[in-house]
């Protein structure tokens, strides 16, 4: 009698186990996502002067592209563009700080641009291992320089890991433009206001793998980008690595991490991002940081409109005084 009892329990956990092996395989293998219902209008970007890719070498020796502006001073400003795109987007944000006196790299992240295979990288942290090695490349021009660490969208949630992570100690000082602070959060408009579309079955079977040591199908595309057409440079899809590598899914713990000064910059008017909710979600979590929102601006203004590249040179000098 309960030699049977046991096995129908058996019988039963190892139904239910298998049950829920076929559910995360087949969320992982079919849970994909459609196609953005519409196509972001393409901006009209200042590339003007625009320097030519320069390289580092990476620690893994692929040869990484950056785009090098001189100044004039003893301050290095890091400047990281938005998801699906590359460093071009960011020549007029870059130009600004050259004009502040400082000298600017600004990265193609890899998986972007001109590093590396487009849409992936080969582990959740690679890019912050590729920074890291910008950063001693960096160091050997300039030993002495005062460097801070700036992101755009997904760069700034990028710097925002960066900050609260092991390479935080490199720089001296942090600005986030419109942090792409995405789910689960309250910050972020249904899909990043239709920019980006989550695999979401897929993404969550994946980070139950990972809880679990497996990493064999973090190649897999997890986020489809809308894109404007015409534009070969621009990422449509990232992979599940790439994707959780500018993930912003430990944002408080990261910013209570943060001892360095850091100033946040948004417009008011962002259409991906609810701009009026950074200082009382993120506040708490560093009481230190500045949140300044620009009136009348939406996501991609804080680029390239006047007076957001005016906000940035003003946080910018205020913070390396």
């Amino acid at each position: 009698m309960a030699q049977s009892f046991w096995f129908r329990a058996a019988a039963i956990i190892g139904g239910l186990l298998l049950a829920l092996c076929l559910a995360l395989g087949g969320a992982i293998a079919f849970g994909t996502a459609a196609p953005p219902r519409h196509i972001m209008q393409p901006r009209k970007l200042d590339l003007t002067d625009l320097p030519p890719i320069s390289r580092y070498m990476a620690r893994d020796g692929t040869a990484l592209a950056y785009r090098f502006y001189p100044g004039s001073g003893n301050q290095i400003a890091v400047l990281i563009h938005g998801s699906a795109t590359e460093s071009s987007v960011m020549n007029a944000a870059a130009k600004t700080l050259q004009g502040a006196g400082a000298s600017v790299y600004a990265p193609d992240l890899r998986g972007h641009g001109s590093s590396g295979r487009r849409g992936d990288i080969a582990y959740i942290g690679q890019l912050d291992d590729d920074l890291a090695d910008l950063v001693a490349t960096i160091r050997s021009q300039h030993p002495r320089a005062r460097l801070t660490l700036i992101g755009f969208s997904a760069g700034g949630a990028f710097t925002i890991r960066v900050a609260g992570g092991r390479y935080g100690a490199l720089f001296d000082r942090f600005i986030v433009i419109d942090p792409a602070i995405v789910y689960p959060s309250p910050i972020a408009r249904p899909n990043a206001g239709g920019w980006a579309t989550p695999n979401v079955p897929r993404i969550v079977g994946l980070m139950i793998l990972n809880r679990l040591g497996i990493h064999a199908f973090d190649g897999l595309p997890a986020i489809v980008f809308a894109i404007p057409p015409g534009n070969p440079r621009l990422t449509r899809v990232y992979s599940f690595r790439l994707a959780m590598n500018l993930n912003s899914g430990d944002t408080a713990g990261a910013l209570e991490r943060t001892k360095k000064p850091m100033t946040l910059i948004a417009g008011a008017a962002d259409d991906q991002f609810y701009a009026d909710r950074y200082a009382p979600l993120l506040k708490p979590a560093k009481p230190d940081l500045t949140v300044e929102l620009v009136p009348g601006l939406d996501h991609v203004d804080m680029i390239m409109k006047p007076a957001a590249l005016s906000a940035l040179r003003r946080t910018f000098e205020t913070l390396t005084r």
